[in-house]
């Protein structure tokens, strides 16, 4: 999907925005109006309710909640066993144990369900020495008693979503070894798979819960031709699969009321992800959505409980981060006056890429309740100004940079199919072409192309990631040539020029990190620059997690020097040190760069970086919420 906003474009959207804003508002004085005490109606006076509220229950990891409220079971990813919490007590006890040895998890337990009961618990349980999913199922009282139910060696990836009112059925998601999905229900009893939806889409991001009734499962879906979900309504019998919520934003189902006639889901609009609930009748929408409350925040739904609260999680913390663009010196190395470019209080920008003709800078803001949904931002490289928003028809996407003309971006991600591969993406219409299919589960770096487009350079791991390979790949031909192989490659830096790659590498024979350039000419690859690493032998290769290192960062605009960064410690902040490629000494420059500051590139006129800068706000954990009294109105029967 491709948004290209001009002056009467931008009016709309202000006008959109300032229309949010007075139905927010309206909404609130609604429901002042509606809970305010001794207010009477008309013909006879109204009963007065409680107010919603939202009560902190838990942090930490969550799976699931029982319909009674009392317990959450998620998994204990330092063990990888399944625990519970027993909120009422403020207990936590081991479920089923994987017995694993320290810090090494062969097998663990992932996503979970609560039987309506509360008795049973569904869960996925992975085993890494054979790659499989399986579907077991434990008591959650009493003797755990754990048994296998479902398990093939075609499934890639599954997890239990909800269980039927009657405790029969375990409704499933799974992806397929070969790139499909399924949204199923499993027998408890003997543990046949039946199929309720399949196709092309992927198996994460994707919620499902049963109708108290049993016949329906609401469920969440990726649009057809872009990340950002669509809620469905699916007859468990198969006579019907309705759309009962489509929006441009990302819509995520919560659940169903107690009684089953209204469905709960969230919708992104504008900067805010609003709760709403619409009326069901047999699998079909009657009626208006109503607005329950105008920003729920991000969250994931575990559920709604018998007396109709929605439990949810949050991630608070844990992502976001701002594309600034600043005056540099490249004699100095003096960074000045940054600029914040970005926008967005619910997204998360990365990877910034100048174009080569430098009219231009591209970044990508990731949006959606798991920062799922790339949209690539192109803004105009003097001013700043938004030229267009580009939704890659891609389910995953990370920007390597621009082609060398400046009229496409250069994206490495995965299809709607689900085929891996270097794709570009026209930086007018948005259209989607595959310059390079790779195999599945497949280790790849971001690429880069020659001047002339013809030949794709790119990094790849093998030998189980004890040797790093860089490949150039002839487009027209197909044709492959190794240039390096090396116990460690990193990134690829392309120079301007185009005669040279810059990567950072290791040297076990003396313990050293180096930055080196590999001349595209087939000559002798060289070293730039070397850092003793400060780590064991062993640890040399875990480059970003322990000791000293030195990576490029950015070339200059005449290819006859580029800017490293160098770091003494893994989370400190970096010198930079200009390095020419004649083989002259490097030099250190003036600037320390902070260790929240990622993707430091020079524009092509050698005066402004662009970089990402992370939040550095300390992490909070996931958290647990509890949201009562909005179903004021509804039966909780």
């Amino acid at each position: 999907m491709l948004q290209s906003l001009d002056l009467e474009q931008i009016g709309d959207w202000r006008m959109q925005r300032i229309s949010w804003a007075v139905l927010v508002l309206v909404f609130l004085l609604l429901v002042i109006r509606q809970t305010t005490p001794g207010q009477t109606g008309k013909d006879s006076p109204r009963a007065k309710t409680a107010d919603p509220t939202s009560t902190l229950v838990w942090q930490g990891d969550a799976g699931a909640v029982s319909q009674d409220g009392r317990y959450l079971v998620f998994p204990d990813w330092d063990t990888g066993d399944l625990a519970l919490q027993d909120l009422a007590l403020n207990k936590r006890r081991i479920i089923v144990s994987a017995k694993n040895p320290k810090g090494d998890l062969k097998v663990y337990a992932e996503a979970s369900s609560i039987s309506r009961d509360g008795t049973q618990i569904a869960y996925s349980w992975y085993d890494k020495r054979i790659d499989r999913y399986e579907l077991w199922i434990t008591n959650l009282r009493g003797d755990a008693k754990p048994r296998r139910v479902y398990g093939a060696p075609n499934v890639g990836w599954l997890a239990p979503q909800d269980w039927s009112a009657d405790g029969k059925w375990v409704a499933v998601l799974l992806s397929y070894k070969d790139r499909t999905g399924e949204l199923a229900v499993v027998s408890v009893n003997d543990g046949i798979l039946r199929p309720v939806k399949s196709g092309r889409w992927p198996g994460g991001d994707i919620r499902a819960f049963f109708s108290p009734d049993g016949k329906y499962i609401a469920y969440d879906l990726p649009q057809d031709s872009v990340k950002a979900n669509d809620v469905w309504v699916t007859a468990v019998d198969g006579t019907q699969d309705i759309r009962v919520v489509a929006h441009r934003g990302n819509d995520a189902v919560m659940g169903w009321s107690p009684d089953g006639k209204r469905l709960l889901y969230t919708s992104e609009r504008l900067f805010s992800t609003a709760l709403f609930s619409v009326e069901i009748h047999e699998g079909v929408t009657k009626g208006v959505a109503m607005a329950i409350l105008p920003d729920m925040g991000l969250i994931d739904s575990l559920g709604i409980t018998k007396k109709g609260s929605l439990f949810y999680v949050t991630e608070r913390g844990r992502r976001g981060g701002s594309i600034q663009v600043a005056e540099f010196d490249l004699e100095s190395g003096a960074v000045t006056s940054p600029q914040d470019v970005s926008t967005g209080p619910h997204e998360d920008n990365v990877n910034p890429s100048w174009s080569p003709d430098g009219k231009y800078l591209a970044y990508v803001s990731l949006r959606g309740r798991h920062a799922e949904i790339p949209m690539i931002v192109v803004r105009t490289a003097g001013t700043g100004e938004l030229i267009r928003e580009i939704q890659p028809k891609l389910r995953r996407s990370e920007l390597a940079g621009w082609v060398p003309d400046s009229k496409a971006l250069l994206v490495m991600g995965q299809d709607l199919s689900g085929l891996n591969g270097a794709f570009r993406i026209d930086a007018k219409s948005g259209e989607t072409s595959l310059l390079f299919g790779i195999p599945y589960a497949s280790s790849l770096s971001m690429p880069t192309l020659s001047l002339d487009g013809r030949i794709l350079y790119y990094w790849k791991n093998i030998n189980g990631g004890k040797e790093h390979l860089i490949i150039g790949r002839d487009l027209t031909t197909g044709a492959e040539k190794e240039l390096i192989r090396r116990p460690f490659l990193g990134t690829l830096q392309i120079s301007p020029d185009g005669r040279f790659l810059a990567t950072a590498t290791v040297d076990p024979t003396k313990n050293e990190r180096r930055l080196l350039l590999v001349p595209l000419d087939g000559s002798t690859p060289r070293e730039a620059m070397r850092i003793p690493s400060g780590v064991a032998d062993t640890d040399l290769r875990q480059v970003e997690g322990k000791g000293s290192r030195v990576a490029p960062a950015s070339w200059a605009p005449d290819s006859r020097s580029l800017v490293a960064r160098l770091f003494r410690k893994p989370e400190g902040p970096s010198e930079l040190w200009r390095v020419p490629v004649n083989g002259d000494a490097p030099r250190k420059l003036s600037s320390m760069i902070e260790a929240n500051v990622f993707k430091f590139t020079i524009s092509p006129d050698g005066r402004h970086v662009a970089y990402r800068i992370k939040e550095s706000e300390p992490e909070v954990p996931r958290q647990v919420w509890k949201f009562e009294n909005f179903l004021t109105g509804h039966s909780h029967k």
